[in-house]
């Protein structure tokens, strides 16, 4: 039961946060259009029908049923018909322009969004984006300097007594002994010095140990009130070398970079060792730029998600995932057998990372999307710049009801990813083991 209570706190966790993500993402929207005077008309976290709304002002904000989003409803999004739209949507989008506009007045003069300058529909549509940026490295940041990473204490909490183990994990009668176990290490100790230097961290014992290559060391133990000296000779096994962010390192070939690392048989108790600032800041620096990396294989990693629902392939660990799929995760870590700090700090990680997510996809350049909007006011400055040079009358603002067929084009793509996604969380999960 208390195993329940744990994945179900782990899951309301990540929601309350993405809902508050959300809302800060729409908070980043609303700040600046608000500074620029122009009316917004509705502040809403979710979709669907609404749970709850009041007013301020003359903006009406709420939170409706499905946290899976949110908007705000800023007045005069599309600038008055200049020339009829023509082909198969003609209609479409004169509709959506006519609803769009009929509940704006005269007092709204100015205060529309298409009267904007463009370097001011930028800042406005970059704003939800930036504070998805900064949530995120806050989170990262929080996380790493100021909860810590898991790492290996100098405690030690258990002895494997051989070096090889049948499968119901027990030493056959033939199994040597560990280099821990023949040295009579024992639980309980605590490895303060190897080969005469005292040690503050389990690394700088794999240092003195690697110095000592295939030879015996010397590990100074304190065991209760005493000082043990203990010799042993760890047995180096060659492994592949791994960066901050759990990828192996290659060479210029494309060959893994390996090292030789000591086994003694030994098992560690685990502690949070909060980083410097400054790693941390570099790890959510390094994070950002693996998700624009990331968004880039958009493609492909939907693609592998499809491949491997229907079959054809093992689902990548490290690929895309939903809702679903999220709250799958931070149910396992709220249910895992680890400290609650380090419950937290994963989770703030979590949510970190999606919030780097959410900066990124934005930013990719096709409506409805921020990056789309960005693009827009991107041409038109291009473009009055153009006819200001030319000494042409000014064009005005684009239209953007023009590209609505573009905009639902891409809802229904993304729709479709989604439910993909969905789906494969469902059928083919990914567990963190």
């Amino acid at each position: 039961m208390l195993d329940v209570i744990s994945y179900l706190a782990g899951i309301l966790v990540v929601v309350v946060g993405i809902a508050l993500s959300i809302g800060l993402h729409e908070l980043g929207h609303y700040l600046p259009a608000k500074y620029f005077n122009v009316r917004v008309k509705q502040f809403m976290v979710g979709f669907g029908p609404t749970v709850k709304s009041w007013r301020r002002g003359e903006t009406e904000f709420g939170i409706k049923a499905i946290p899976l989003g949110g908007y705000i409803l800023m007045t005069g999004m599309f600038p008055p018909e200049k020339k009829p739209a023509r082909g198969p949507f003609a209609r479409w989008i004169a509709e959506a322009r006519n609803a769009e506009r009929e509940e704006i007045s005269e007092s709204d003069n100015g205060r529309q969004f298409h009267q904007l300058s463009p370097w001011k529909k930028i800042v406005v549509m970059l704003g939800g984006p930036v504070m998805n940026l900064i949530l995120g490295f806050v989170l990262i940041v929080s996380a790493l300097a100021g909860i810590g990473t898991m790492q290996n204490s100098l405690t030690i909490d258990g002895v494997a007594q051989c070096t090889e183990v049948d499968i119901e994990g027990n030493c056959p009668s033939e199994a040597p002994l560990s280099p821990a176990a023949q040295a009579g290490l024992m639980p309980g100790d605590v490895v303060v010095g190897v080969n005469g230097q005292m040690v503050s961290q389990w690394e700088e014992i794999i240092d003195g140990f690697n110095q000592n290559l295939g030879a015996s060391s010397t590990l100074e133990v304190r065991r209760g009130d005493e000082l043990v000296f203990v010799t042993l000779t760890p047995i180096f096994t060659e492994r592949p070398v791994y960066s901050q962010n759990g990828e192996v390192q290659r060479d210029e070939a494309g060959a893994p970079i390996t090292e030789f690392r000591p086994l003694i048989g030994v098992i560690l108790q685990p502690q949070n060792v909060p980083l410097p600032l400054t790693e941390a800041t570099s790890y959510a620096f390094d994070a950002t730029r693996s998700t624009f990396d990331f968004i880039l294989r958009l493609p492909q990693e939907v693609w592998a998600v499809a491949a491997s629902t229907l079959g054809f392939s093992e689902r990548d660990p490290a690929g895309v995932v939903s809702i679903v799929g999220v709250g799958q995760i931070a149910g396992e870590v709220g249910s895992a057998n680890i400290p609650l700090e380090s419950k937290l700090a994963t989770l703030l990680m979590l949510l970190g990372s999606l919030n780097l997510a959410l900066f990124a996809f934005n930013l990719i350049p096709l409506l409805p999307l921020d990056g789309g909007h960005v693009l827009g006011a991107i041409y038109e400055s291009i473009k009055r710049r153009t006819y200001r040079i030319l000494g042409k009358a000014d064009p005005g603002a684009i239209d953007n009801a023009k590209a609505l067929p573009l905009a639902y084009s891409m809802w229904l793509v993304l729709i479709a990813v989604g439910i993909l996604v969905i789906l494969a969380d469902i059928l083919n999960p990914i567990s963190l083991g």
